[in-house]
């Protein structure tokens, strides 16, 4: 027999008033036993298909300015984040593969993005350099607006991306092409 079985048990004797009742020693039991029913009630919320956005998505290839390793390259990837309605990160919706000791890195990345409909106004692409053993290097950022690809349209942009302090320069660009999955 299972523990849960003999704790059942006991909430149920509590419950009818024995062992001293809902206030006495093993009055915990029966409330535990009350909350657990009332998670098994709930039933968890579908997602539902139509609330989501499938889209294709390919990363060509892109520039990073400056070096972020001691061997004069860096390891390049990319980030995409949803945005929620402060304008901050919410969620990585999108990560791609690193390209190893490059200035110039050539992805050459097919993959999917799932985006909540709604939600898909503009979304932050971050370049990122991977480092092992420290944490790794960020390399820019732009804010990206995809939001004509849930009616059908096609993004494709050569996106600048810049650092968190100076907005003139370019930190480095990758090419990207969003279309919807049909």
């Amino acid at each position: 027999m299972s523990g849960d079985l003999y704790l059942d048990m006991l909430a149920t004797q509590v419950k009818e008033g024995n062992m001293g009742g809902k206030g006495g020693p093993f009055g915990y039991l029966w409330k535990e036993k009350e909350r657990k029913d009332k998670k098994k009630e709930k039933a968890p919320k579908q997602k539902k298909e139509d609330d989501y956005t499938v889209c294709n998505i390919h990363i060509g290839g892109g520039t990073v300015r400056d070096a972020q390793d001691s061997n004069g390259l860096a390891d390049p990837f990319i980030m995409i984040w949803s945005v929620n309605e402060e304008g901050d990160h919410h969620k990585c919706i999108y990560k791609s593969k690193v390209c190893k000791e490059t200035l110039t890195p050539n992805w050459n990345e097919n993959g999917e993005l799932k985006m909540k409909n709604g939600s898909f106004r503009e979304c932050i692409l971050e370049l990122w350099d991977h480092d092992l053993f420290t944490a790794n290097d960020f390399i820019g950022r732009a804010l990206i607006f995809p939001s004509g690809v849930t009616f059908g349209m096609e993004y494709k942009e050569n996106v600048k991306v810049f650092d968190k302090d100076d907005k003139t320069n370019p930190t480095g660009t990758v090419e990207i092409f969003i279309k919807r999955k049909e």
